[in-house]
């Protein structure tokens, strides 16, 4: 694909400009990491043009599927649902996560903290896994809370858990430092993304785009 020109690049920027609240905006999400993962443009369109995605009715479905898997884990007695080796886990639903260090911010979906003290990040997601694989967007996502779980409770977290909802697959996968260092070196481009507002490249495969984030039509301008 041809890189945009100056002109077009100006075209996006004047769709919807920044208000002043949004400039003031210093913490990076979680969300933003799993963006710039898939692809560096979604940060662009949602920090810097600030443009609202456009989602088809089936991913709505998904977001309606993923709010009710979520609200049964509340009515479960335990985390035996994932492992037997979480049986009497505590359960931490919704925890919103912050970090001053990193200029990181996140809500994530469950935190199993186990009888040995070990916490496991958890994810639904109302899609498919990459061929039984956890996609690379999310096990980045993953990793981020890991980074904001281990300074908020100081300790070290080793893996972290998707659930795939319409396969009914959870897959749990390990996390390394090298992981952790990827996202710190992540929120640092992301940053510059929002300093300069230049428009990034594309990273997904055209192929393999389909418009899933929303941004179709004001990517293709």
């Amino acid at each position: 694909m041809k890189p945009k020109t100056v002109k077009e690049n100006t075209w996006l920027k004047n769709q919807q400009r920044l208000r002043g609240s949004d400039i003031a905006e210093s913490f990076i999400s979680v969300t933003d990491i799993k963006h710039y993962v898939y692809c560096p443009r979604l940060v662009y369109f949602d920090r810097v043009l600030h443009a609202t995605p456009v989602f088809g009715a089936q991913q709505e479905e998904g977001k309606e599927s993923h709010e009710e898997q979520v609200a049964k884990e509340l009515r479960r007695k335990d985390a035996v649902y994932y492992s037997r080796e979480f049986v009497g886990a505590e359960k931490l639903l919704f925890m919103p996560l912050a970090s001053s260090v990193l200029g990181l911010q996140g809500n994530v979906d469950l935190i199993i903290h186990t009888a040995r003290g070990e916490f496991i990040p958890v994810e639904y997601k109302s899609m498919n896994s990459d061929n039984g694989r956890v996609c690379m967007d999310h096990k980045y996502q993953l990793v981020a809370y890991a980074l904001l779980i281990e300074e908020s409770f100081g300790t070290t977290v080793k893996s972290g858990i998707v659930n795939y909802l319409p396969e009914t697959q959870i897959l749990q996968f390990e996390i390394t430092p090298t992981m952790k260092t990827h996202v710190k070196r992540v929120l640092g481009h992301i940053k510059r993304i929002i300093q300069t507002e230049e428009l990034p490249p594309i990273r997904v495969a055209s192929y393999k785009c389909q418009g899933g984030c929303g941004h179709k039509q004001t990517c293709r301008q």
